[in-house]
């Protein structure tokens, strides 16, 4: 097995230039459990899922093998730049569970276009089946698994937590199970749920923070702007979003939801009134605060509800929503509790989460909810289940939160097998 401490395994997608390619190429390093060479990118699907359910490790495409010894790396052949669109869309229509991919990072060597392909084993949801079957990888070569190996996989996958490459499934707005998600609503369920979330760990000896009135009623005033009624209304940004849904429905403004007040859930509400009858588009706003795991971490979650009477919601209104949900969150939510809680709001965001699901548990699709048509063309066929993607810690933290919402948007679109979506621009 080559030696994983090489930057080639472990740089920063960024940081991988020709000069790290031709230091790992000089190497020569044989084919092994973690290093393949291929000419092509037609068999490299079979060899990522082989290394995911193993080892991990990296592909170079566009090497070819070496005349004398089949196992070297030989002459740089090259590839062209689509096909790591190629690629990755095999690996989306190949791959069970959909939504993983591995790293591929094109890199020009000696004026060839090379494909870096790097699978982390840490971020797979194993077993990943490859066309129906559970590829593993020995040493230089792929085979598939017997069933006594799948089923240690499977009970491996059960016996360890989450990765943290994967959103947490407790936040996941129809996870109806979930202590903070409603099992029930008081009146129609929404059409469509746009839910940022994230996950603060608290002090080991927090378990004895509460939610007190100081800290929900700071809360609310970070989600408000100024009125003149000193109630506590929305901001413009949020105001003019929910008035583009319906603007001659009237903007509730934030309260504690009654069913959803005490020391360790508080619920936040706005925005229109949800609907008993068929009258008209409408969206709610609603900010959750849990401390949950007996009060060792920090759950945080802000919705917009959507009920769409039959109508479907237009590109740039959901794709805007998903905009306003995650910098209400960041912007608003989390600073302001983190200071109440731990006395300071200096720490870097923990991991934002984008979710996006239908609010019905009789009807999980969204394919007549959402208009798709940003999106481009499919290429795969199914119903439009609930997206989920982590905003990339990097942009999050520069505070470029319209191109990290892209990035996860495009992560959903692959998921629900568009390749080449042209997201509307995002208003900040």
């Amino acid at each position: 097995m080559p030696n994983l401490a090489h930057p080639l395994f472990s740089a920063p997608v960024d940081g991988i230039d020709a000069e790290m390619v031709r230091g790992f190429l000089d190497l020569e390093l044989e084919e092994s459990f973690t290093v393949d060479y291929k000419r092509g990118f037609d068999s490299a699907a079979e060899t990522v899922a082989a290394m995911a359910n193993t080892y991990g490790g990296l592909i170079l495409i566009g090497v070819d093998a070496r005349q004398s010894d089949k196992n070297l790396p030989g002459p740089l052949v090259g590839v062209k730049a689509i096909d790591k669109d190629r690629l990755v869309s095999k690996m989306a229509t190949t791959f069970d569970p959909p939504g993983w991919t591995p790293d591929v990072i094109p890199v020009t060597v000696d004026d060839k276009l090379l494909l870096v392909v790097r699978i982390d084993p840490d971020t797979v949801p194993r077993p990943l089946f490859h066309q129906g079957a559970v590829r593993i990888r020995l040493d230089g070569r792929n085979a598939t698994a017997d069933r006594r190996l799948v089923e240690v996989m499977f009970q491996q996958a059960d016996a360890v937590s989450p990765q943290t490459y994967f959103s947490d499934p407790r936040f996941a707005p129809d996870n109806h199970a979930a202590p903070h998600n409603r099992d029930a609503y008081r009146t129609t369920p929404p059409d469509m749920v746009i839910r940022a979330a994230a996950s603060r760990p608290l002090r080991r000896n927090s378990a004895r923070l509460r939610l007190h009135g100081t800290t929900v009623d700071a809360l609310i005033q970070a989600l408000s702007a100024p009125s003149f009624t000193g109630g506590h209304v929305l901001p413009e940004r949020l105001h003019l979003f929910a008035r583009r849904v319906d603007a001659q429905q009237y903007q509730e403004p934030w309260a504690i939801d009654p069913e959803h007040g005490h020391a360790w859930l508080v619920r936040l509400a706005a925005g229109h009134q949800a609907p008993s009858t068929q009258d008209g588009p409408r969206v709610r706003l609603e900010c959750t605060v849990s401390l949950a795991n007996n009060g060792t971490s920090l759950d945080v979650f802000f919705d917009l509800l959507f009920w769409t009477q039959g109508q479907k919601i237009a590109d740039d209104l959901w794709v805007q929503g998903c905009y306003e949900a995650v910098r209400a969150l960041t912007h608003d939510a989390l600073p302001t509790l983190t200071e109440r809680l731990l006395g300071t709001s200096l720490t870097p965001a923990p991991p934002i989460e984008l979710h996006i699901a239908s609010g019905k548990r009789e009807q999980p699709l969204l394919d007549d909810t959402l208009s798709t048509e940003c999106l481009g063309q499919r290429t795969g066929t199914g119903g439009l289940r609930r997206g989920t993607d982590y905003l990339p810690d990097e942009l999050v933290a520069t505070g470029d939160l319209s191109q990290a919402v892209t990035e996860a948007l495009r992560n959903i679109a692959l998921d629900w097998r568009y390749l080449h979506p042209h997201l509307p621009l995002m208003h900040d």
